[in-house]
């Protein structure tokens, strides 16, 4: 048991209001410096070597109403194959031009795809099929996302997306929903190399539990969900965080714990405090920036 240290992210921006940690990769941060949103940055940074890299925005970026979450996913990973950093953008706004006016409950929302390259410096924009893409409703709904090491695939929660946008982004249904408890909360995970979910749901008691799903798809090309483990019943002071070491890590205000064993004593900073950590895998390491 200890307790966690603070990790004293630099600033790269003058109008801060506070940061989130985009993904992990190799020794390497993306973060988002979140600010009024034309001040909003994301940069690079290496703790080991205390170097930074301001990720610069398109030229055309101006355009696009939102560049953070929640109307935006972002994901940070390393592309193997062409050995350099990658980060993911997508967007959603709404497409004032083709919204339908007769029904005022109904929204056109446009996709964009962007990827930045590290080694390069540049964003340049992903194509996809047909002149646009469009969907009906609020696409993305939280920026949460996980990196699998071998795919190196990005994977996020989004309340609505197309069936296939482009060739590197397309959708996963999810597990089968139980008719006596509502879901909650629902947070990505990496379990033994797989996909996996973690969903919390409550019954008509008002009892909370939590469902550990894993997809798997290498078996005969056949796409599945399969259960691994039921927490419950829980306090509702409980959180799931993420996965550590194989194991679904929970937090309240005072503790971060695996079941009964202990990880870590947070920072008291307020009764919400417990409810804001993600799991992150970081290595030292002396990579250039």
């Amino acid at each position: 048991m200890k307790e966690l240290k603070e990790l004293n992210v630099p600033m790269v921006s003058d109008y801060d209001m506070g940061f989130k940690v985009i993904g992990t990769c190799n020794g390497l941060f993306c973060i988002l410096h979140y600010s009024f949103d034309q001040y909003s940055c994301l940069f690079l940074w290496n703790p080991t070597t205390m170097q930074t890299k301001l990720i610069l925005e398109p030229q055309n970026s101006a355009l696009l109403p939102y560049k953070v979450p929640p109307n935006c996913l972002i994901g940070f990973y390393f592309n193997q194959y062409v050995n350099d950093y990658e980060v993911v953008r997508l967007h959603s706004f709404e497409d004032i031009e083709s919204a339908c006016l007769d029904d005022s409950l109904s929204k056109v929302c446009v996709v964009r795809v962007e990827k930045y390259s590290h080694r390069s410096g540049l964003w340049r924009e992903i194509e996809c099929y047909g002149p646009s893409v469009t969907v009906n409703g609020i696409l993305f709904w939280t920026e949460n996302c996980v990196t699998l090491e071998e795919k190196r695939t990005l994977f996020w929660i989004a309340m609505e997306v197309s069936e296939k946008i482009s060739e590197e982004v397309g959708k996963i249904e999810f597990p089968y929903k139980s008719k006596d408890c509502s879901e909650v909360y629902k947070k990505v995970a990496v379990y033994n190399d797989s996909l996996a979910l973690l969903i919390c749901s409550e019954n008509k008691l008002m009892e909370q539990c939590l469902d550990l799903w894993v997809f798997h798809d290498k078996y005969e090309d056949i796409q599945c969900w399969s259960k691994v483990i039921t927490i419950g019943m829980f306090s509702k002071l409980e959180h799931p965080v993420g996965i550590w070491k194989d194991e679904i890590l929970m937090a309240t205000s005072k503790v971060l714990h695996c079941g009964s064993r202990i990880i870590a004593l947070p920072q008291e900073n307020g009764f919400m405090s417990g409810f804001s950590y993600n799991v992150f895998n970081y290595d030292e390491s002396y990579v250039p920036l």
